[in-house]
């Protein structure tokens, strides 16, 4: 097994063009898609109806500047809407005395975000309106008004990311995340290419009939696989953590977890290529295409969270990178624990052992 491993290493120092390709690709693809800056703010053109008077628009814009990671810039409705036309802005808002529409270009996870805050807003308002009265005591709505800035008791709420809540969408660490996992697959797929190999030239039998045990045989390609499936994702995560500033919580140990979970579960659905195929040339076929229809499937592009089509989110629950892209971002995210990340690793665990069985059966039966 150890000369099997070693020499898996050897044939990689000779060419290591692939895993160093793999590596580029993921860092230019997370930058373009994420941004490399620590500039996290969203900002997004608002407008006001002739109807607002000065003070109430400047009272707004504040309110609206209190959502933490959004930005609200004042302008007028035909320069929003230019804006967003030359996709500047994905959406914009235009605020009236007692209502709001939204100026959509595309379709945006922020925007259900936003729509939430300012729906308590209008409504908080509406609330002071009903309570002052047709009269408009102005001594009470000032009462009204400073007891909710300062309220006797804090009530600290949390987004959760059940069906039907508003998600938090972090868009770097969305590139982050999915990029890695989808070129990951790549590296550690081919990294079991050998094993192609040998069967396309005929050593792998004779390999199998030599006196080093099967088992022995298996791991030795296998834990390769792995392990420079791990260093990869692993070298990528604490490289835009400290020294592009994408802030992953610091939750290393549960992060480090949910990769080698992952990392196993790639490795054998690997072995389960490995042993439908009969050539290299069919390894090099099928694997990209199983790797964009996962990571699209398994929202490495884009938002899971975002996608409506029932279809699709049957599909991505049997897909290895939908449970590693909602592990990440509960521990990242949304803060929680590793008690919580518990059903999606046990899925991937399940894939691994289901795909590694059937793909050794497959490699033992040809």
């Amino acid at each position: 097994m150890i000369n099997i491993f070693t020499l898996q290493w050897q044939r990689l120092r000779r060419k290591p063009f692939m895993v160093l390709a793999m590596v580029a690709m993921t860092i230019v693809f997370i930058i373009f898609i994420g941004g490399a800056n620590n500039q996290s703010e969203v900002s997004v053109p608002i407008s006001f109806t002739e109807g607002v008077s000065e003070a109430e628009r400047t009272k707004l814009a504040d309110q609206l500047n209190e959502l933490d990671g959004f930005r609200f810039i004042e302008t007028n409705e035909d320069k929003a809407r230019e804006n967003i036309a030359l996709g500047v802005s994905s959406f914009g808002i235009t605020l009236a005395e007692e209502n709001y529409r939204f100026i959509i270009g595309t379709e945006n996870p922020n925007q259900a975000i936003v729509e939430q805050y300012i729906s308590s807003m209008y409504w908080e308002k509406l609330r002071i309106e009903q309570a002052v009265g047709p009269e408009g005591d102005e001594h009470l709505r000032r009462t009204i008004e400073a007891s909710l800035e300062d309220p006797s008791m804090d009530v600290v709420s949390q987004i959760g990311e059940s069906e039907g809540d508003v998600f938090i969408y972090n868009n770097k660490l969305q590139a982050l995340f999915g990029m890695t996992l989808f070129f990951a697959i790549y590296t550690i797929v081919f990294g079991l290419g050998e094993v192609a190999e040998e069967k396309q030239r005929g050593s792998w039998d004779r390999l199998i009939l030599s006196p080093v045990r099967k088992w022995q045989i298996y791991l030795g390609y296998l834990s390769f696989a792995f392990v420079i499936g791990m260093v990869q994702i692993f070298a990528v995560f604490t490289m835009f953590h400290f020294f592009f500033g994408f802030d992953m919580g610091g939750r290393w140990l549960e992060i480090f977890i949910i990769c080698l979970v992952y990392t196993f579960a790639i490795v054998s659905l690997g072995m389960l290529i490995i042993g439908l195929v009969n050539r290299s040339s069919q390894l090099n076929a099928v694997v990209p295409i199983i790797a964009v229809s996962m990571a699209m499937l398994g929202g490495a592009y884009w938002p899971i969270e975002i996608v409506n089509n029932e279809v699709v989110l049957a599909i991505s629950k049997v897909i290895p990178v939908t449970h590693a892209m909602e592990a990440l971002k509960a521990i990242t995210v949304y803060g929680k624990g590793l008690a919580d990340i518990a059903q999606p690793l046990s899925i991937l665990l399940l894939m691994g052992v289901l795909c590694m069985g059937c793909g050794i059966n497959l490699m033992e039966r040809r």
